[in-house]
Order: structure tokens, then sequence, then C-alpha cells
């Protein structure tokens, strides 16, 4: 003490004071260095903060000089400051480029840091003590993480099935937009639901069921449920559950990815409906042709029995092409009765006349009207207007409202011919077609549209 004097004196033994405290920083993991006066001359540095220096001489050396990497990253500035306010300073997570490698190149660092000045007995600033932790392995591992969350995060945003999370009471703990729009519920309404709450009543039981097996053995599973939208309309969906566990295995939530499958299930009744259909379908088809057979069979000339057996099948055959278009589930009478009469020239105005409103069928009067204008048409080519050069055929057709006693409309089609030879009656009595009343149905067939008319051709002959 004797060597120095005035400042100089009071500023090395209120540093010499610290003496104590070094021997402690010898072995302590952190960082520690005392820096004196204003120029900030290391006067203590431990193995610690030497070896991140890559162990260069630091004491006795301003800290611009011993650590030129520091220029123009601020610390210095701060040193300076703390050491002008006597105010300490601290930092977190705070980066700082520094030398890695014998090349000298620069790569950051993160730490962990406090500037504390040091005084003197008369409350001067005399230095400072700086000391801190590196801590860059954990801000680079919790960066990685909070990536591998973000990136995570948004792919559960942007799924296109439902994602969720519930605990093991059921409650949602999180839930991606798209399982949003699926049950028809924003984000806070679903945060204060439980799947029990969600989950159609009747699909309920089979749920709970595999929730419970899911909680025992951690066993994942796939069920197809129903949920409950806001609206109160229900949704098919195809969950795959799953537990998620912790470090000591036990459960810690559930995860579930939802799909839609309410178009599939749609779908699948469709395709259960149009097999039943067309087994009906067949078995009319059958029927009918089996009635036409047996007409033909009683001809007196086979071959002409053959002929119309086989007219009759064609004329079948556009009313199925007609209802075809359609779906089957009926057909409008115009495009009907042009079907039925294409072959004799209804598309030839100086032959026909077709007249009448739009009325919608059912289809089997569509197939019962088409054959009954078939046979009509086939006898006015052979005996009626259609077997001379100038005749005509007008038909019209007009829907007479139900009566108060009658649960359809009723249907008037009128077949007027015009311009044939006169009429005669016939040597004997003919094999008529089947009508409406009595065409070959099946118990099964579908029911007339609500609205349809009931269809009844009748045939009148005008010279």
């Amino acid at each position: 003490m004797t060597e120095h004097s005035g400042d100089e004196g009071r500023a090395a033994a209120a540093l010499a004071v610290s003496a104590e405290l070094r021997r402690l920083f010898e072995r302590a993991p952190a960082l520690a260095v005392v820096l004196r006066g204003p120029e900030h001359i290391f006067d203590y540095a431990n193995p610690g903060y030497r070896r991140l220096m890559g162990g260069r001489e630091l004491e006795g050396r301003r800290l611009r000089d011993a650590v030129p990497e520091l220029e123009g990253q601020g610390f210095i500035e701060l040193l300076d400051q703390v050491y002008r306010t006597g105010r300490p300073f601290e930092g977190r997570e705070i980066a700082i480029q520094l030398p890695r490698d014998d090349d000298g190149r620069l790569e950051d660092g993160y730490f962990d840091f406090v500037y504390q000045p040091i005084v003197d007995a008369s409350g001067a600033v005399i230095g400072i003590f700086a000391q801190g932790s590196e801590i860059t392995d954990r801000v680079l591992a919790e960066r990685k993480l909070r990536a591998s969350e973000t990136r995570l995060a948004g792919m559960i945003a942007q799924a296109t099935v439902g994602i969720s999370q519930t605990d093991m009471a059921g409650r949602f703990l999180l839930v991606n937009d798209r399982l949003c729009e699926i049950l028809g519920r924003s984000r806070e309404q679903l945060l204060d639901l439980t799947m029990q709450q969600v989950t159609h009543p009747d699909d309920l039981p089979t749920n709970l069921l595999f929730f419970e097996r899911l909680s025992e053995t951690g066993e994942p599973f796939v069920i197809e449920k129903r949920y409950l939208r806001a609206d109160g309309s229900s949704v098919w969906v195809r969950n795959h559950v799953s537990a998620q566990r912790d470090d000591a295995g036990s459960i810690q939530f559930v995860t579930a990815v939802i799909e839609d499958i309410s178009e599939a299930k749609l779908a699948e009744a469709r395709q259960r409906l149009l097999i039943n259909e067309l087994n009906h379908r067949v078995k009319n088809t059958l029927a009918t042709v089996q009635s036409l057979a047996a007409q033909a069979g009683r001809a007196e000339d086979p071959r002409a029995g053959q002929a119309a057996f086989l007219d009759r099948l064609m004329a079948l055959s556009r009313a199925h092409d007609v209802l075809t278009a359609e779906h089957w589930s009926g057909a409008e009478l115009r495009p009907t009765v042009a079907a039925a009469l294409e072959p004799f020239g209804a598309d030839d105005p100086a032959r026909f006349v077709l007249q009448g409103p739009s009325v919608r069928l059912a289809p089997q009067e569509a197939l019962a009207l088409s054959l009954a204008l078939h046979e009509l048409a086939t006898n006015a080519v052979k005996h009626g207007a259609l077997s001379a050069p100038a005749g005509r055929v007008h038909l019209s057709w007009s829907v007479v409202p139900r009566g108060a006693h009658e649960a359809f409309d009723r249907l008037n089609l009128v077949w007027a011919e015009h311009g044939g030879p006169r009429w005669r009656r016939p040597s004997r009595k003919a094999s008529a077609p089947a009508s409406c009343g009595d065409w070959p149905t099946n118990s099964a067939a579908p029911r007339r549209p609500a609205g349809a008319p009931k269809a009844c051709a009748g045939t009148s002959r005008a010279d």
C-alpha cells in the first residue's frame, strides 16, 4: 500500500479487498472479471473467462486491446456507462460475437451477465466487476424447440384434417382451424367443451369403451362416429386416436386426427339405395318383358309376333334412355312422348303435332306410357292416319287438378288421327296392349312423386 499514493492508492486498496473473492472464483464455473479504471484494464480474469478468450494474455491490458472483437458491439459503451453513472447493468441472453477457433472467425455466443460498479470508501467508482455465464447451448436448444413448435403449430393450423388434444377426462386442450370448421364452433367454444359433449349420444357408449381401453393399455384406435355441430346437425368423422405419455410413462394427453367422412357416408347410402332401386327396376323390367313376350306369343303369325315383340322392346329401351338421363328420378312427358314416337316420324310437323304443358311422370308411368304410345303409333301405321300420305296425328294432354277425395291430379291425353282411311269395324277382337291401370308392376315400386299426375291415355279417331 505504501507504493501507491492519492487516487491510485485508494483504487488499488479497494480492488485488493476483493482478493478473497477472487480465490472463490478460481474454482467457480461462472465467468468473473475485475476491470480497473475508466480504461477498463484487466485486474483479474478467472480461469473460465481465460478459456473463453482462448488463453490469451489479459491482466494489465485494456479491454479494447486484449479483446478487440468487442469493439463495435456496444459492450465497451455499456462499461463506460456503468463506470460513469455507478448504476449496475444486467443482461439476459445477450449475443456476443467471439472467436471460436484458430482462424479467428467470430461466432455468436449467448450470455447472462452483470456489470457491477466497484466503489472506494468515498463512493467513487474505481472499477467494474463483471460476472456471468455462457448459455449458448440452452438458447440454441430453446430456439430450436420454439422453431419446431412453430412449424408444428403451422402444420396443425393448416392441416386439411381436424386435430385435437384432450386430457383423460375428454376436455379439449388444443383444436385446429379445420376441426372448428367440421364442428361449426369457434376455438374458444370448443376449449370450453369435452369430447363427450360434442359426440352424438348414439355413438358415445362405443367411443367411451374405446377411450377406456386406451387409458388402460395405451393402444391406439380408429373409430367412425358422429359429432354434433353447433346448429344441431350431425357430421360423420373418422377419428385416429392415440395417447402421448410423459417421461414417467403416464398418459399425458390424447391426440385425435379427425377426418370428415360425411360425403363418403352419403355416397355409401346412395350406393345402397341405387342397388336396391336397381334390383327393383330389374324385376319390373323383367315383368314388362314377360308381358310383352306373352302378348307376342298370342299372335296368329309367329313372325309378326316376333317383329312386334322386338319393336316393343326398342320402345321400352328408348323410355329407359329418357329415364337414365334423369337418373331415374322421373321423366318429363314431352321427351318421353318424343322418344316413344321417334321411329314413327314424331319430328315431322306434317305428321305429328304434340301439344301440352310440362308434366313430370314417375318412372313406371313413363315406361307404361311409352309402350302405350308405341302401340297406338303401330296401329296408326297399319290401319290409321300414318298409313296414308296425308295422315297426321295430334297428341295433346292436360292436367285436371285432383278432387276432394282424390290423391293425385289426373293427366288426360288425347290421341287424335286425321287424314287416314275410313274406319271399319275389325273382323276380330284385337289383343289390346296393357293399359296404365293393369301394366305389370312390383309391390316395391317407388311412390309417385308428390304432385305428379296419375297418367291414363285415351284415344280417339277423327277423319
